[in-house]
């Protein structure tokens, strides 16, 4: 019986250090994309929010600070909607979020415009759009797009788009909502509608976008370590952005499960194993913010490294942890071909994956940075299960994780090979 008992005992013991914790990866996508962190973004101070939770979960894993902080800050502009936003048609109220978007360029506006569509039926030509525009015809006016059926786009749906005309604001019809950040506005609306809520009967739009732009917005990286017990003077960086869109508004935010809690799931759950498994070489766990506005955190490490870029032996960056039914993605697969042969090998001998597929140079997450400057780098993302992406359908409840535990032990190898 004892034996038993030791035999178990010892079970537990090497499965908790030898693998991930999928409890701890749900709780911490639990928490970062609940409504305490706003989305992650610049507004009610989410970004910062997150920042806080995954320096606080360092400290708790006694991982080590350079230069007494787990912060590396730095600056950079957004545009943000941080409080009332409403879009109606004749009296019709729709709801955020989910029946529509505002642009992430969108400037401030409010009030009742009359609509003016364009669509494949009455293509405008260039004489046309010049000669309403110098008659004042746009002026207090939304104009709605809605490309589908065009072969092609020409010139007059471009300039349409980017509002040249000198509309009050712009409509795009869409399919799928998907938003983004921007550094700059415009100083007209901006709306992303979806096909079934609006109505070529429609005549005038209500609204109200409270829109404001913040030059100077404060972030940081969040950044520690774990010294190699044999080359500690030897990195690899595991790394994940943790920002997301924030909110739309002052009631809807976009959660941001599989993009990108789950990746900082991984990457405290790979903080929390080599804290008790020492590796050879030192490791940096980096959690980069600003990810979505552009890459801009994890330029500002390449451009102000707090090691020599030299000693950095190689970069995994994780985005899209959360799914893996399809196997995964490696980006950059094609331009380190050695350390790519090396997963693939991984992979076919432990099977953890259904298919680890390849593509070249991405500027698609904080890898490129690296990479473009000499540093090998990987990003991966897995593939299959949920769609939704950048979009306020990105919740805990439906990210399945379904290749978490897998993919932990097949980049767990890689590292340790290296």
């Amino acid at each position: 019986m004892r034996k038993v008992i030791f035999f178990l005992f010892f079970h537990f013991l090497f499965f908790s250090l030898s693998s991930q914790n999928i409890n701890y990866a749900r709780k911490i996508v639990d928490t970062l994309t609940s409504k305490y962190f706003s989305g992650r973004g610049a507004v009610n101070d989410g970004e910062q929010k997150a920042a806080n939770y995954i320096a606080n979960e360092y400290q708790k894993q006694g991982l080590k600070q350079f230069n007494n902080s787990f912060f590396q800050a730095f600056n950079y502009p957004i545009n943000t909607f941080p409080k009332e936003v409403s879009v109606g048609f004749d009296n019709i109220k729709l709801e955020a979020g989910k029946d529509y978007i505002v642009g992430a360029a969108s400037g401030k506006i409010s009030g009742t415009y009359e609509l003016v569509w364009y669509n494949k039926d009455n293509v405008p030509t260039k004489k046309q759009l010049k000669k309403l525009f110098n008659v004042d015809f746009f002026t207090n006016k939304f104009v709605v797009i809605d490309d589908e059926g065009l072969e092609k786009e020409n010139e007059s749906f471009r300039a349409l788009k980017i509002n040249t005309v000198g509309a009050s604001g712009i409509i795009f019809i869409e399919d799928k909502l998907t938003q983004h950040l921007s550094g700059t506005y415009n100083d007209f609306g901006v709306l992303h509608i979806k096909r079934e809520k609006i109505k070529r009967s429609y005549k005038k739009i209500t609204l109200e976008v409270d829109q404001k732009f913040i030059r100077n917005y404060q972030s940081q990286n969040v950044i520690a370590y774990v010294e190699g017990t044999e080359y500690p003077d030897s990195f690899i960086v595991l790394s994940a952005h943790y920002d997301h869109l924030g909110m739309m508004g002052n009631k809807v935010y976009f959660p941001g499960a599989n993009d990108n809690a789950s990746g900082v799931a991984m990457l405290l759950n790979f903080a929390n194993y080599y804290a008790q498994n020492k590796p050879k070489k030192s490791i940096f766990f980096i959690a980069f913010g600003a990810e979505e506005a552009g890459l801009i955190g994890s330029k500002h490490f390449v451009e102000n490294p707090l090691v020599s870029l030299g000693k950095i032996n190689f970069v995994f960056n994780m985005d899209l942890m959360g799914t893996g039914s399809e196997g995964a993605m490696i980006v950059n697969g094609r331009v380190f071909e050695k350390q790519y042969a090396s997963l693939l090998k991984i992979n076919k001998n432990k099977e953890y994956l259904l298919t680890i597929k390849k593509r070249g140079r991405a500027a698609n997450s904080d890898h490129y940075w690296f990479s473009e400057n000499n540093v090998p780098a990987f990003f991966m993302y897995l593939m299959g299960g949920i769609s939704a992406y950048h979009d306020v359908d990105d919740i805990a409840k439906t990210l399945p994780l379904t290749k978490f535990e897998n993919t932990f032990r097949l980049i767990r190898d890689f590292v340790d090979g290296l």
